[in-house]
């Protein structure tokens, strides 16, 4: 049975692409392209992370606000209406 990778590639077509990545980059160059990978990905992660963070600080402000404005204490204060004047006086 085999195991399913990534875009349905089967063993022996992955180790053609590992071949062709060792003849074309050498063996030399694999290590420092792993590296290079990792670090994008980190970055990536990382970028990810803060725009994660800074979406969940905006709706915890809009929270604060939203609740701070249905706060009964912090509502302003309504005077009663004055009845209208009929302008005649007696």
């Amino acid at each position: 049975m085999p195991i399913p990778l990534l875009f349905d590639i089967s063993g022996g077509e992955l180790l053609v692409i590992l071949l062709f990545v060792l003849l074309f980059f050498g063996s030399k160059g694999i290590p420092d392209i792993a590296r290079t990978m990792g670090r994008t990905m980190r970055q990536l992660r990382d970028a990810t992370d803060d725009v994660q963070r800074e979406i969940k600080k905006g709706a915890q402000d809009i929270q604060r606000t939203a609740y701070g404005q249905d706060d009964p204490v912090q509502r302003p204060v309504k005077r009663p209406e004055e009845p209208p004047s009929t302008g005649s006086s007696s």
